[in-house]
């Protein structure tokens, strides 16, 4: 198969980014209650990697590789990292966290959830720069992930990387990103879908059961069965028909929503709302905001917006080449 990327959005794509996004929030929302929680739990299982392999998923390698590296990083410039900037720059405003130091420490270890944009680009110029194929990518990623898998950890107990290293997820990832890729450029086959779906509760069960007893072999397998097994399955969600509106307009501006909702969060809690009033202001402030700013080109793309354009032109803006032009931990 070539590319995943047809040159046309696909809104079952744009909901499950969409849900995924959504699952973010909800994630973040869980960590702020109560960091310990099954909810909290939950997320970090195959939350972020299945983001990771969506956006491997949708990377259309032969474009980029097609591309000149600067011409590339341009476009990503103002899809990706300038809305990545701008976020940042208000967070470390907010956090009054400028130092010396604060640009090489936010490419290689940033705060929060701001990490994503980083791994993101960080295995995009790889895949674009290699001439490797995705099969080859794989190869090198797999061995490089489970290992640090077992020596960052997880679940329960994660080490950050060494000061001197990349973030722990420079590591981690890797083989999440390039199984995207390489599901890309195969053909689906039956009898491993089937596979696939009977796997995915099978990995989640055992990831809720690994709450109360943690096990590092247990995690790094569990996490991996749920996550690869869904990865799998996006070129059968693709041909899904169906998609819901809301959900799919929240993902084809996940970037948006990904950067901008623990301010939000902040800013509400700081107003004296607390609990899951605080959640949903949240998310309908977020929904509010796209609705009333994305017809303003300039503002929305600095913010991390898909403008709005005319209804014919939309329907054949292509994909972004990032599946979030978004997401966390």
């Amino acid at each position: 198969m070539g590319s995943a990327d047809p040159g046309r959005r696909n809104t079952a794509i744009d909901s499950v980014r969409g849900l995924l996004v959504l699952a973010v929030i909800l994630g973040h929302y869980g960590e702020l209650a109560d960091r310990t929680s099954l909810l909290t739990w939950l997320g970090t299982g195959f939350r972020m990697p299945l983001f990771i392999g969506l956006s491997g998923y949708l990377f259309s390698l032969e474009r980029a590789r097609a591309t000149p590296l600067p011409r590339l990083l341009r476009r990503y410039n103002a899809r990706l990292i300038m809305p990545w900037v701008a976020a940042l720059i208000v967070y470390l405003i907010i956090t009054q966290q400028v130092a010396l130091l604060t640009p090489y420490t936010m490419l290689v270890r940033p705060p929060y959830h701001f990490w994503f944009v980083p791994v993101l680009m960080a295995f995009i110029v790889v895949a674009a720069s290699s001439r490797l194929s995705p099969v080859a990518m794989l190869g090198i990623a797999i061995p490089l992930s489970i290992g640090a898998m077992y020596v960052f950890g997880v679940g329960h107990v994660t080490q950050a990387a060494h000061a001197s290293l990349l973030d722990r997820r420079f590591f981690i990832y890797p083989i999440y990103f390039y199984y995207g890729l390489w599901i890309a450029r195969r053909a689906p086959d039956r009898w491993r879908t089937i596979a696939a779906i009977m796997l995915v509760p099978i990995g989640v069960v055992w990831w809720c059961k690994l709450y109360g007893e943690p096990n590092l072999a247990g995690e790094v397998a569990a996490s991996l069965l749920s996550s690869l097994a869904l990865i799998y399955l996006l070129p059968r969600i693709r041909t899904i028909p169906y998609a819901v509106p809301v959900v799919a307009e929240i993902g084809r501006n996940s970037l948006f929503f990904y950067l901008w909702h623990p301010m939000l969060f902040g800013l509400w809690t700081t107003a004296g709302m607390v609990g899951l009033p605080m959640l949903a202001t949240t998310i309908l402030s977020l929904i509010a905001l796209q609705m009333g700013l994305a017809r303003h080109a300039g503002i929305a793309g600095v913010l991390g917006m898909i403008p709005r354009r005319p209804a014919t032109a939309d329907a054949a803006a292509p994909i972004p080449l990032a599946a979030v032009s978004g997401s966390t931990t």
